[in-house]
């Protein structure tokens, strides 16, 4: 049984995914990251790195809370930069500019909410390129988000099928 499923059964509403996302949802995340101009990119809730792996040429952070989620991590990409952190708390201590990726597909709406007042503050500062979430659901849940233009792709080969949101 993998890791992030079992850390799904025994605290369903802290890890916010179900299993990792499949190859595919990486490589289509991957392909739009390393399309951009952006050389700083954070990601938050990296799991198991499953997402991680494709981005090329950019700076990359990734926050994760979990502490055993994080030791795989700093196993698997050393030449990143791992914060054990609430990603929350760690955006609200950027300063530079960057693009952020988000793949906590189950999300509670406090958060939700918490991370859209501070995108968009980002926003406003002209700090943030572009955001990019992987989630389970089909509606723009950042309809929110003050960025003009925003894309849906839809990965089929993913359980359960992944839905990632470009905003820019």
């Amino acid at each position: 049984m993998n890791i992030i499923f079992q850390k799904f059964i025994k605290d369903p509403l802290n890890i916010g995914a179900i299993t990792p996302s499949s190859r595919q949802s990486a490589k289509k995340i991957a392909e739009i990251i390393n399309s951009t101009k952006t050389k700083n990119v954070i990601e938050i809730g990296g799991g198991t790195g499953v997402l991680s792996e494709y981005i090329q040429n950019k700076d990359l952070t990734i926050v994760e809370r979990d502490q055993e989620l994080c030791e795989i991590l700093k196993q698997k990409y050393k030449k990143n930069q791992i914060i054990k952190s609430c990603g929350i708390e760690y955006l609200k201590s950027i300063k530079n500019n960057y693009g952020l990726l988000i793949s906590i597909p189950l999300m509670k709406t406090n958060i939700k909410s918490e991370l859209t007042n501070i995108i968009n503050q980002h926003i406003e500062k002209k700090q943030i390129d572009w955001f990019i979430i992987l989630g389970y659901r089909y509606l723009n849940q950042f309809q929110n988000i003050q960025f003009k233009n925003k894309k849906r792709h839809i990965i089929f080969n993913n359980i359960p099928p992944a839905f990632i949101w470009q905003y820019f």
